[in-house]
């Protein structure tokens, strides 16, 4: 199992803004912003297959880590949970470091260099090895200036061994996280695509045309609330309505006027967006 968070915050909704000043109610402008919302981007993911092969006697197999992702850095839920699921399949594999010993004359693929951070595909039938792995260092000795030929000593490890493609902050394991667990085949398929390019189309005084930047998966269709809550064919209290098209109409019920959009798909229970769109109106009746 493994954790990653990142102080950074996640982003959490598109926000339109469509205003105009009373005396020039002809003149319409229609703006985005994008924010960041105040708190950890967290993910935690475990892989059930190696926790049943880690099981021995009263060991249950579950052996976390926590991680803090500085390089490079996990900003959203999403990103932590694709460093989550990088991170546990490094550690679900074997390690291997090593060094191989040869003549410029003879380097690997017919290169003509080799350079820390190259990536190598190794096959060692008598250790049972055949894995890839990153150079972390490379020494060079001139043994024979006359013919240009030189010994290379390479090192390499791959990802199990050495963390090589992260770098992390100290993490502070005694603060509780609350965040929701998956799996590793839960990872990428869990949420639907965020409305980021929904948009208001136009507005009158009881109505607000809005369009919601794609298509509705076949089957679902495209959720509204009056506030960013109660998500889920379970709650109807604040609720717009459910819509089967891109392009829709919801009641206008006062000059200043938000509401919340994810798409939903036909699946029991039905997967949503992983962030709501927002859509505020600030115009005269």
């Amino acid at each position: 199992m493994f954790e990653a968070r990142r102080p950074k915050g996640w982003l959490f909704l598109l926000l339109l803004v469509v205003a105009a000043s009373a005396q020039t109610v002809t003149t319409t402008t229609i703006s985005e912003v994008h924010y960041r919302s105040l708190g950890y981007a967290l993910a935690r993911v475990t892989n059930p297959a190696s926790i049943t092969a880690e099981q021995r006697g009263i060991d249950n197999g579950l052996h976390g880590a926590v991680r803090h992702p500085e390089e490079p850095p996990a900003r959203t839920d999403a990103d932590c949970e694709m460093a989550a699921l990088a991170l546990l399949d490094d550690a679900t594999g074997p390690a291997w470091t090593g060094e191989y010993d040869v003549w410029s004359d003879f380097l690997p693929g017919g290169a003509g260099d080799v350079f820390p951070g190259d990536a190598l595909n190794l096959a060692v039938p008598s250790r049972g090895a055949a894995f890839s792995a990153i150079v972390t260092d490379v020494e060079i000795t001139l043994n024979n200036p006359e013919g240009e030929h030189f010994a290379y000593k390479i090192k390499f490890a791959n990802d199990a061994a050495k963390a090589l493609a992260f770098e992390f902050d100290a993490a502070e394991g005694t603060t509780a996280l609350f965040v929701n667990q998956y799996t590793n085949a839960q990872v990428g398929v869990t949420y639907l695509a965020d409305l980021t390019a929904a948009q208001i189309t136009q507005v009158t005084s009881t109505t607000i045309s809005v369009d919601a930047g794609l298509p509705p998966i076949s089957g679902g269709g495209i959720e509204v609330r009056w506030s960013d809550a109660g998500w889920g064919p379970g709650n109807d209290r604040n609720l717009v309505g459910r819509f089967t098209t891109q392009a829709f109409s919801v009641p206008r019920l006062s000059e200043v006027q938000d509401c919340y959009l994810q798409q939903y798909d036909n699946s029991v229970p039905p997967k949503y967006s992983r962030y709501s769109a927002a859509l505020h109106v600030d115009y005269p009746l």
